[in-house]
């Protein structure tokens, strides 16, 4: 299941839409404080190509957005990224929204999660081999 995430819920139902023209159905789920939008997997990896830059423009306009409405409200700016763990634990890492938010605007959502995920696999699968090394005993049990 492909995850977008949207602190505004006006957003979030505007990417549906995009997601819903390409026949594909899309869920809305509220995860306080945000919400979001669930789409299966087995699409075109061409509509995925799009739905992901689509998404990183919202996600653009959703930061702005968020940054706005809470001006008034801190002197912060934070932002979660929820990491799922192999037991099935989700937890919800903070971190500086601008931070996320410029490295949304360089790489997709997907390749961010991917990156999320295999730092939680490292954390929770300790391996004290050096890169070269995993790569040379993969050769070598091949």
């Amino acid at each position: 299941m492909l995850e977008f995430v949207f602190f505004h819920k006006v957003l979030a139902e505007k990417f549906i839409k995009k997601v819903e023209s390409y026949q594909i159905t899309a869920t809305l789920i509220e995860e306080e404080p945000a919400w979001e939008v669930h789409v299966s997997e087995d699409i075109d990896e061409s509509i995925d190509e799009e739905l992901n830059d689509y998404y990183d423009e919202l996600f653009a306009d959703d930061q702005e957005m968020y940054e706005r409405n809470n001006a008034e409200d801190c002197d912060y700016n934070a932002a979660g990224i929820e990491i799922s763990l192999q037991d099935g634990t989700k937890i919800m890492a903070e971190t500086d929204q601008k931070t996320l938010g410029k490295i949304l605007s360089v790489i997709t959502f997907d390749e961010f999660n991917q990156l999320v995920h295999d730092i939680a696999s490292a954390v929770e699968n300790p391996d004290e081999r050096s890169i070269c090394q995993r790569y040379r005993d993969m050769e070598t049990e091949q």
